[in-house]
């Protein structure tokens, strides 16, 4: 089954390619941050219906859906998923808070 129009917002473009040149450039690890960006765009990719993952705690607005350790904020406008936010639930929360919502 086909899953909707997901469109990315440019800070979660710019979070997500942050994300890799990390895993690849600190951790050394080139196939790692591969496999964590394909394993984000495909789970992005394939929501079927908006209320497909559950609401944030923090932002009741959002939903959320969670990739290894990577938290991801949507929103359903028009029919289309907008992908907000990417970023490490390992960072402190208040590094959380401060940088993603």
């Amino acid at each position: 089954m086909a899953g909707l129009k997901v469109i990315w917002s440019n800070r979660a473009i710019a979070q997500l390619k942050s994300i890799h040149d990390y895993i690849r450039d600190e951790l050394k690890s080139p196939q790692g941050a591969r496999n964590v960006r394909l394993d984000i765009l495909k789970t992005t990719g394939s929501i079927v219906f908006a209320e497909q993952y559950e609401v944030d705690e923090i932002q009741p607005e959002y939903r959320r859906m969670l990739v290894r350790h990577y938290k991801i904020l949507y929103k359903e406008v028009e029919g289309k998923i907008h992908i907000l936010t990417v970023f490490d639930t390992q960072q402190s929360t208040e590094r959380q808070a401060k940088d993603n919502y």
